[in-house]
């Protein structure tokens, strides 16, 4: 879906809604590869993190989800080809990535949502 205020996909534009200015925020970043359904899955309950954070605000109100293809770049498939899906997070100017350690795929959106909450807060990254 398209936010009709930025023309951009949902998640990928402001989580802030009327006049206010977005905060900088943070992105969420997921290696993945086409046809990888443990990859697919993990998309989803992040998308619904995001969804969610528009109405009921949270940490995640200020983030970005950013899908990068590890088949686009070398060093992307030799680092992560075989542990994919791979969850990270990264200040908007891709400074401080922090790996987020490997959620269970049968995590519900709100588990996982906690599970990076903490693993962001024990790597002291900040996300606003």
């Amino acid at each position: 879906m398209v936010d009709p205020k930025e023309n951009l996909p949902r998640g990928l534009g402001s989580s802030t809604g009327g006049d206010t200015p977005a905060s900088p925020g943070f992105k969420l970043i997921i290696y993945s590869k086409p046809g990888c359904h443990l990859c697919d899955g993990l998309k989803e309950k992040v998308q619904a993190l995001l969804d969610r954070a528009q109405f009921m605000p949270s940490v995640f109100s200020s983030a970005h989800l950013e899908v990068r293809d590890i088949t686009t770049k070398p060093e992307w498939e030799s680092a992560y080809g075989l542990v994919i899906p791979v969850l990270t997070s990264a200040c908007l100017d891709d400074s401080q990535e922090v790996k987020i350690p490997r959620p269970s795929p049968r995590l519900t959106a709100e588990r996982l949502g906690r599970h990076i909450e903490q693993a962001l807060a024990e790597a002291g990254f900040h996300t606003g």
